[in-house]
């Protein structure tokens, strides 16, 4: 995995991690939250094919899926394979506040633009810059997957006890303490 990537990973598991943890100190949920380990897991290993695929032009997210299940991790490949679009946006368990480990990576990777936490606005302007190249089809995918990004914010941050704005606050305040910092 390229360094840059490796730290893109790194920032999007702290922040799934503070998601997750700030979920559950809000106790405003209503269902059961995803494991922890998993969420890290799915975050730090989102782009695992990522240097492979831009070598081969090949999609990240199925490659690093098909990685994740051979090694023995089916449930850490349905993350990775999610990460960029959800394969279902389920509104009805988001407004009761049930977020699973696939929403909090997929969310996460969307506020991570290389190795700082930004807005989606700013992040969605990264993407159509570096992938819709001028492909007006493909920035209407980008945007509609965006504007799903952007329903689903609200959604979580109504059960959070802080703002959008103040995820890289929240970030810096909490240590980020998993098996891969030890």
């Amino acid at each position: 995995m390229l360094d840059n990537i490796r730290a893109h990973s790194y920032l999007v598991a702290r922040v799934a991690e503070v998601l997750l943890d700030q979920l559950h100190k809000s106790k405003r949920t209503s269902g059961t939250l995803p494991d922890k380990n998993t969420v890290i897991a799915g975050a730090l290993l989102h782009d695992i094919a990522k240097t492979e695929c831009i070598k081969t032009n090949c999609h990240h997210a199925k490659v690093g899926q098909r990685i994740c299940e051979d090694l023995g991790h089916p449930e850490i490949g349905e993350i990775v394979a999610e990460h960029v679009v959800l394969s279902s946006f389920r509104q009805d368990l988001y407004e009761d506040g049930i977020f699973g480990a696939k929403e909090l990576v997929f969310y996460s990777d969307k506020r991570v633009n290389h190795d700082q936490v930004v807005s989606l606005p700013e992040r969605l302007e990264y993407i159509i810059a570096r992938y819709g190249k001028g492909d007006s089809t493909k920035e209407h995918h980008i945007r509609l997957n965006f504007n799903r990004t952007i329903e689903f914010e609200k959604y979580l941050f109504k059960y959070l006890n802080f703002n959008p704005s103040q995820l890289s606050q929240q970030i810096s305040k909490n240590k980020f303490y998993t098996a891969a910092t030890r």
